[in-house]
């Protein structure tokens, strides 16, 4: 370590003492009248100068310098290469920013590693007193809960329009660590009616105003007091780059909660299960209509490559980045095996130049090092320039607001795992557009003639392999098209192409029992129905494409005694929902409008049938499940519900008008004779003044 001290921080001093070394030999030879020759000084110097330097880093510094002056000379050579590599690795560090923005990001909480979200009951969301129960055992160091799915309607002062709200328990800030950019979080002190701004709302709507603490705003008319602001670039717990306007300390009634728990120091995920196991059981026997409980539950990381091993729609996600990631791939080797046959062209032209310095001394190894310099500059600059582009790139599809009906934004910034995946990249683009160039140049002889159909048949081998990826690409990319084109002609089960759809979120203060919302469906769909051109008018909670519930839940038959865990997709609709909606009825009824004021009913789709009725009769089977009795009336086609898959998933609707699932928002759709772009206007008008 001392001679490397020296040789980095002391070479100064080192050729100062060098020098007065050699002068005194100089004297002693003069003083013994030559006698005891010196020798020549400069070999003596060299040798000295040779055993001081780091040859291996100090070479490569020459190399690199001479490397960008010889490409300094070719300029259009340099720009052709930074050009291809620079697109190449530009596109793969964007499309890996996206995956780790997507998949690894950490949600903006304290210590998220001790974060974890708990499915109870074989449901995603569990009953706010579950929560609180949890909350209270001491098992965790606090469990919080939150909805997202609720809109909240803002009166800005001139109009009312929906904003999307988070609706958490009133511990959520102190459990979670939520950091706060201007003000501070709610406590369990506070009243309902305060309000934490996410970051963007306010620059948009309060232009930035620090002072917009203290101040009010009508949210479904009623007063709330801005208690916060979060910072720029807050992440959530749900991650995907969801981010709603604003957060309130309340939930509406019926409201079904999304559960997390901070771990105790020390807790991982085995004695975490294992507690969640015991308060499930616990549960369930405290509560004697509660035995879905039994079901010992789920512990899921909220972040990270936790999350990606536990959490199958992570995996799907990855598993789409990791096919783009592989053709994006594809591109960059056609960058660099363009570059390649540059370099191998340019080598061809300076074979004189390389002849004369192997005949003069220097070695194959050395001038292969020099050859290899110019690709590392190429990379290396090639890089600089992806990098810049991706993150342009990126910043400007992150601005770009999407067309789907909640409130995304990612926050994609270069972290350590992009910086290395470029760097990563520069590697790959130096061996792979100039190990070959270099290699086969520095094979040539002083007889460089004797070898050119040797060169003439790598480039013609980097020209076919250029064209061949080429063409996979382009192959891959048709059939992407191809099956792009192919799921847009799909039907998804329901008419898309004479139906419209607007949606009314409703103010809960306003709303607050299920026979209000059933009366304001009711006439919001006569009205409706009246409209010029329409044909059919209903409403529903959930409308294909747009929102999603899936629930899970142990169903028995009383006719057998079987129970079974059956997982479906939520609705409650009005009768002429399938009418509106084009879904054929494949056997028995559909709701009439006295449906759900006694006992209750459900229409099931075919999958539904198929996968959980065993071949039975599905009209007239009734089944027990979550502490109440359903009998099936009819069956229906099963509709996509958010992706385009092959096949629908089991359904369950309930007549609307018995439906208490604590939603405020209701969905209204019409099945209209003139283009559906045309009603939407109306439409919205007709809700409004309803």
């Amino acid at each position: 370590m001392a001679k490397w001290w020296k040789k980095l921080f002391r070479r100064g001093r080192l050729e100062q003492d060098l020098a007065a070394e050699l002068e005194f030999h100089r004297e002693m030879a003069g003083a013994n009248g030559g006698t005891i020759p010196l020798g020549d000084a400069g070999r003596i110097q060299e040798e000295v100068y040779d055993a001081w330097r780091f040859n291996a880093i100090e070479n490569l510094c020459r190399d690199l310098t001479y490397a960008v002056r010889g490409l300094w000379k070719s300029k259009g050579l340099a720009l052709s290469a930074l050009l291809s590599l620079g697109l190449g690795i530009g596109v793969n560090t964007a499309i890996f920013s996206l995956a780790v923005e997507f998949l690894l990001s950490q949600p903006s909480i304290r210590e998220a590693e001790r974060v974890v979200y708990i499915r109870v009951a074989g449901g995603s969301h569990a009953e706010p007193r579950v929560v609180e129960e949890f909350d209270r055992s001491g098992v965790f160091d606090g469990v919080a809960g939150e909805t997202d799915e609720p809109a909240i309607n803002w009166n800005d002062g001139r109009e009312t329009i929906p904003i999307v709200a988070t609706q958490t328990t009133k511990n959520f800030f102190q459990v979670l660590g939520v950091p706060v950019a201007l003000g501070r979080g709610w406590t369990a002190s506070d009243p309902d009616d305060v309000v934490v701004l996410q970051h963007r709302f306010w620059m948009k709507h309060f232009h930035g105003d620090t002072g917009v603490l203290g101040k009010t705003m009508v949210l479904d008319g009623r007063v709330y007091t801005v208690l916060g602001v979060l910072p720029d670039g807050h992440r959530t717990l749900i991650g995907y780059g969801y981010s709603p306007d604003v957060y309130v300390p309340h939930f509406v009634k019926d409201a079904h909660l999304a559960m997390y728990a901070r771990l105790k120091p020390g807790m991982g995920l085995g004695e975490g299960g294992a507690a969640l196991a015991t308060l499930s059981k616990r549960l369930s026997e405290q509560n004697a209509d509660e035995k879905r409980y039994t079901n010992p539950g789920q512990m899921t990381p909220v972040g990270g490559f936790a999350r990606l091993q536990q959490e199958s729609k992570a995996l799907t996600i990855a598993a789409f980045f990791g096919v783009l990631l592989l053709l994006v791939g594809l591109v960059l080797l056609i960058a660099c095996v363009n570059v390649a046959g540059m370099l191998l062209a340019r080598a061809s032209a300076r074979r004189q130049e390389i002849a004369i310095r192997l005949s003069l001394g220097a070695t194959r190894g050395r001038l292969f090092q020099q050859l290899l310099a110019e690709s590392v500059a190429l990379a290396v600059a090639g890089t600089a320039v992806g990098f810049a582009m991706a993150m342009t790139l990126v910043k400007v599809l992150s601005a770009i607001p999407l067309p789907i009906p909640i409130p995304v934004r990612l926050h994609v910034e270069p972290d350590w795992r992009v910086v290395a995946y470029a760097a990563a990249l520069a590697v790959v683009a130096t061996l792979a557009s100039g190990l070959a160039p270099a290699w086969q140049t520095v094979k040539d002889s002083l007889a460089a003639d004797l070898h050119k159909e040797r060169r003439l048949r790598l480039r013609r081998g980097l020209v076919v392999a250029q064209v061949a990826v080429s063409f996979v690409v382009l192959v891959t990319g048709a059939l992407f098209l191809r099956s792009l084109m192919q799921s847009a002609s799909l039907s998804p089960g329901f008419d898309i192409r004479n139906t419209a759809r607007a949606a009314a979120h409703l103010p809960p203060g306003t709303y607050q029992e299920k026979g209000q919302m059933w009366a304001y469906s009711q006439r919001a769909v006569r009205e409706l129905a009246a409209l010029p051109g329409v044909e059919a008018a209903a409403a529903a909670r959930i409308i294909p494409f747009n929102d999603a519930t899936n629930n899970g839940t142990t169903a028995t038959f009383p006719d057998t005694g079987e129970k079974r865990h059956i997982r479906y997709d939520w609705n409650a609709v009005t009768p002429d929902y399938f009418k509106t909606m084009s879904i054929p009825l494949v056997a028995g009824r559909a709701f009439i409008d006295s449906d759900g004021t006694g006992s209750k009913v459900v229409v099931a789709n075919r999958v539904f049938a198929r996968l959980f009725l065993a071949g039975r009769q599905a009209v007239g089977t009734r089944f027990s499940m979550d502490g109440g009795v359903y009998e099936i009336i009819g069956v229906v086609e099963g509709t996509k519900v958010m992706t385009m898959g092959e096949e629908a998933q089991p359904q369950l609707y309930e007549p609307l008008a018995g439906a208490a699932d604590g939603r405020t928002k209701m969905n209204f759709v019409v099945k209209s004779a003139t283009p559906p772009a045309g009603q939407l206007r109306a439409m919205r008008e007709t809700l409004r003044r309803i």
